[in-house]
C-alpha cells in the first residue's frame, strides 16, 4: 500500500478552470479530507483520482498506480485498488441488492466466496441483513446509501473516496 500523491494537479473544461496546481500527499493509514464549498473542484479532484477524468496537467500516483493513466490495463489495476462513494449510489433499481453487489464483485474481478463473507457482515452491520433479495428501487435514501457503502468496501480496497 503506497497511499496517494498528488503534484501540481489541474483540470480545464474549456476556459474554465476547476482544478489548480493541488499538491498533497497522504500516506498509508490517514484520514485526509478535501473541504471547501461548492465549485471548489472536490469532486473534479476525486473524479481524477479514481480514473473518471483525465488531468490537464500534473500527476498523481494513487495505490502505486500513476495517473493520468497510461493504458486500459492502469485503469483496471486503480478500481481493484480504490472504492468509491458518491453521493448519488448509482445502484440498479431493478436489481435485488445481491444482485447489484454481485455485478460490482464481477466488475473488481474478486474472490466472490471471500468478497460475500465481507459482504454479509456488512449488510449485518448497517441493518440490510436479510433484504439481499428485495429491488433496491423500493429502498429508502438511507438504506441505498448504506448498500453504496457495502458495494464500495467489498473488494477490500486500499483506498475509499467519499465524495460527499
Amino acid at each position: 500500500m503506497s497511499g496517494i500523491r498528488v503534484e501540481g494537479l489541474e483540470k480545464r473544461f474549456g476556459a474554465r478552470t476547476a482544478v489548480e496546481g493541488l499538491t498533497f500527499e497522504v500516506r498509508p493509514g490517514e484520514v485526509f479530507g478535501l473541504l471547501g464549498p461548492n465549485g471548489a473542484g472536490k469532486t473534479t479532484t476525486v473524479r481524477m483520482l479514481t480514473g473518471l477524468l483525465t488531468p490537464s496537467k500534473g500527476h498523481a500516483s494513487v495505490c502505486g498506480v500513476e495517473l493520468p493513466l497510461k493504458s486500459d490495463d492502469d485503469g483496471v489495476a486503480l478500481r481493484k485498488k480504490v472504492g468509491l462513494l458518491t453521493e448519488q449510489p448509482g445502484l440498479y433499481d431493478r436489481l435485488s441488492a445481491r444482485e447489484n453487489l454481485e455485478f460490482f464483485m464481477r466488475l473488481n474481478e474478486v474472490d466472490e466466496v471471500a468478497a460475500w463473507k465481507l459482504a454479509n457482515a456488512l449488510l449485518e452491520r448497517f441493518g440490510l441483513k436479510g433484504r439481499e433479495d428485495e429491488p433496491v428501487g423500493g429502498f429508502s435514501k438511507g438504506m441505498r446509501q448504506k448498500l453504496a457503502i457495502v458495494r464500495a468496501l467489498v473488494h477490500s480496497p486500499e483506498v475509499v473516496f467519499v465524495d460527499e
